[in-house]
């Protein structure tokens, strides 16, 4: 019969081996590529940054180009450059399917129609979401401090452009340790049952 430590290792592992990268970029011509995104707990999303100065926002649904309350979400901080990708990438960790709207908060881009969501349901769809966004004048800016997700080197980043799991090595920013919602808690558990698996006996 299996030991306990065997079986919590290979839960681990099988953990690893189905979670995903999605690669999500924020084009030079102010949209986000792709839209809509269907992803499952333990998926990484990893967002790449084209010309000028994007960011990435968690939003809340019922309130257009505005952020998800405080302690909560995910923001990138702002990606400048002038040619090309940005040399940081930004992942986030998966921790609620629930649908989740994503937008710019640079000027107007949101209400220009820089936004997208995550997990979209037949009660909450990107084309209410971008169509209420249309009729403000700017988006929400949560701030300056990047939280809720982790900005590593593009060299290092673990998408490509099949969207193919990888391993990415951690650099610059990392998410703030009160950050909640759909992010972080899977990798954190993972993390445990891999120490556990490993000091049981």
């Amino acid at each position: 019969m299996p030991s306990l430590k065997t079986l919590f290792a290979s839960a681990a592992m099988a953990y690893l081996a189905t979670a995903k990268t999605i690669k999500i970029t924020a084009t030079s011509d102010d949209k986000f590529d792709p839209e809509e995104v269907e992803a499952e707990k333990g998926d990484v999303l990893e967002f790449h940054f084209e010309p000028k100065n994007h960011s990435v926002v968690a939003g809340d649904y019922r309130y257009p180009c505005s952020p998800l309350d405080l302690g909560s979400g995910f923001f990138s901080g702002f990606l400048p450059t002038d040619s090309g990708s940005a040399d940081k990438v930004f992942q986030v960790t998966i921790n609620d399917t629930d649908p989740t709207p994503f937008y710019s908060s640079q000027g107007k881009e949101c209400p220009s129609g820089m936004v997208g969501i995550i997990n979209p349901d037949k009660n909450k769809t990107l084309s209410d979401y971008k169509k209420r966004a249309s009729e403000l004048s700017s988006g929400v800016n949560p701030g300056k401090k990047v939280f809720g997700g982790e900005l590593v080197d593009s060299d290092d980043a673990k998408s490509d452009d099949s969207n193919d799991k990888g391993s990415g090595k951690s650099s610059g920013s990392k998410d703030d340790d009160n950050a909640a919602g759909i992010i972080g808690a899977p990798f954190a558990g993972l993390v445990a049952a891999i120490g556990l698996a490993y000091i049981m006996t």
